[in-house]
Order: structure tokens, then sequence, then C-alpha cells
């Protein structure tokens, strides 16, 4: 369910452009415009986005699982799960030195809570920006997430599925059901209407977590994923003072809304939840074959970083 809050901005402040200007690349340019919100008018103009500013931290997966590249990740030892379906590859062609991290879903699988699934699929780590040295970063009002993600042609995407984004708060207390001091803004993938492949936020805060507690579709479909073979960044500035929350997609702003995440102005800045399976938590959400996915370039700053 959408909520009412949500805002689309199809149109950035004259500042935002300059510091933002849209990817010229062919897979950006091969992204529709999205329609405006018909909300807008009701709720204002969209958020505008933060200045860029230098990037703080960068993540590669040459050398995924070791103990060096847990500390270069920062990452934690809570909540981590389904490593066998993750691995390290090479490609020439994924964006930030030629490493990526690819993902395996199992046909039939769902999350690591789902009792009848028979495969496994997908997998999850937290990093912790105070283990990285960077408790500036985790204390501060603005934080800025891209990455670059591939998914084959002729993608199976089954229901809907999971993928990274950020957190804040105690790991444990920011998704599926179990809130406190914590809250997160995951990407799903959708189907919706016919079409599979739908973007949206899916958000979890203290105050703003949908009438299961099981999170809130923000922007379903204003969006798509692209199955198509090649690298696609995907890039969200979180604003903890507002609550605002803007995505782009390949370089173009696709999403943006004022306030959706309420309640997390006390919450500082965790770091990346990288999480990504489908579901839900049952088999009905899972491919019928096995799927595959590849993740490259992480990268957080305090300011819109494209």
């Amino acid at each position: 369910m959408k909520s009412t809050r949500r805002v689309f901005g199809s149109v950035l402040a004259a500042a935002a452009l300059a510091a933002c200007a849209p990817s010229t690349s062919p897979a950006a340019a091969s992204i529709a415009a999205p329609a405006a919100s018909g909300s807008e008018g009701a709720r204002g103009a969209a958020p505008a986005a933060v200045a860029s500013g230098k990037t703080a931290w960068t993540g590669q997966f040459r050398g995924y699982g070791t103990d060096q590249w847990k500390h270069a990740w920062g990452a934690a030892d809570q909540g981590t799960w389904g490593g066998s379906d993750l691995s390290a590859v090479d490609d020439a062609a994924a964006p930030g030195g030629g490493s990526a991290l690819q993902v395996v879903y199992g046909a039939g699988s769902s999350s690591n809570q789902c009792a009848d699934c028979p495969n496994p699929g997908g997998g999850q780590f937290y990093t912790d920006l105070t283990s990285l040295g960077l408790s500036a970063l985790a204390q501060g009002k603005t934080l800025d997430l891209k990455y670059s993600l591939k998914f084959p042609a002729g993608r199976d995407w089954g229901k809907a599925g999971k993928l990274p984004g950020l957190y804040g708060g105690r790991i444990g207390e920011e998704s599926g059901g179990n809130h406190g001091a914590g809250w997160s803004t995951r990407y799903m993938w959708r189907g919706a209407k016919g079409v599979p492949d739908n973007g949206e936020v899916y958000l979890y805060t203290p105050t703003n977590s949908g009438p299961t507690g099981y999170g809130v579709d923000e922007g379903l479909g204003d969006w798509r994923f692209q199955a198509d073979g090649a690298w696609h960044s995907v890039e969200q500035l979180v604003d903890r003072g507002t609550g605002d929350v803007t995505v782009w997609y390949d370089g173009r702003q696709v999403y943006a809304a004022r306030g959706v995440a309420s309640g997390i102005g006390g919450i500082p800045f965790g770091g990346v939840f990288f999480s990504t399976f489908y579901g839900g938590h049952d088999t009905s959400w899972g491919p019928a074959s096995t799927q595959r996915a590849y993740f490259a370039d992480f990268s957080l700053s305090s300011g819109v970083q494209h």
C-alpha cells in the first residue's frame, strides 16, 4: 500500500540539477521519464537533493568473506545469513574495478525464515559505520548510498524480492515486524498491474511500517529494474532530520518524498543493509528456476554522489 504521504519530484530545484545532472550513458538514456504524481500539488515540491559531497567509503568484493574483507566493510556479526549463495566473481565490466558479488536464488526460494522452501536463496549482512571509524557519518543528518547491480536477461522475477538499502539503529529492530530503535530503506522489485519488475522503497520506521508492521511500499512503479545483462546504478539519499527519501536510477531521479521516513531523527545511521532474496516468507514468492544477480561498487557519502 502506498503511503498517502508519498510525493514524486518531477522537477529538481535548480541547485540540485547542477549537482545531480542525469547520466548520459546509453543505459540511463533508455529509462523513460516517470510521470508526475497527482499528490504533488497537495504536498508541495519534492525534497531538494543535498549538495554533492565527498565519498566517505567505498566497498568492493575481492576477497569477499575473508577477515580482511570484513574489516574493510565493517561487517557486523549479527543478522548474517545465506553466505553459501554469495560469492565473489570477476567481471571486467563491473564498475569500481572489475569485482562483483554473485547472488544465487534457488528455485522456489524465499527468505531464510521460509519453512517450506525447497532451496535456499539470497543472503544478508550489515555494515557498521562505527566499526569503520565513520562515527561522524553515522551521526550526520543525511546519508547517501550508491551501488551498481546487474540482472541477466530473461530473469524470472517471481512475485517480489528485496534489494540492499540503508538502515539505522540496532540490528534486528529495523525490519520483518521487529521494530524498536531501528529503521531501514531497502528496495524491492514487485509485480503489480502486470509488470514484474516495478521498483519501490520498502520502508520500515518506528512510526511508519504499515498496519502489519511488515513495511510500507513507497514509490511502487515509479521506476523499473532492468534485466538486460548490463550494469545499472541505484542511489538513495535519506535525510534523518526531515524523513525525506530520494532515489535515482542510472543518475535520473525517479522517486522523492517528504517525511515518509518518520520517527528516525534520533536514530543514527548504521550503514549498508545488504539484503536480497525473493519474498516474503514462503515458497510462493520464489522463481521457477535458479536465478542470479550481481552487485558491485558500493559507496557512502553525506551528499549526493552521481
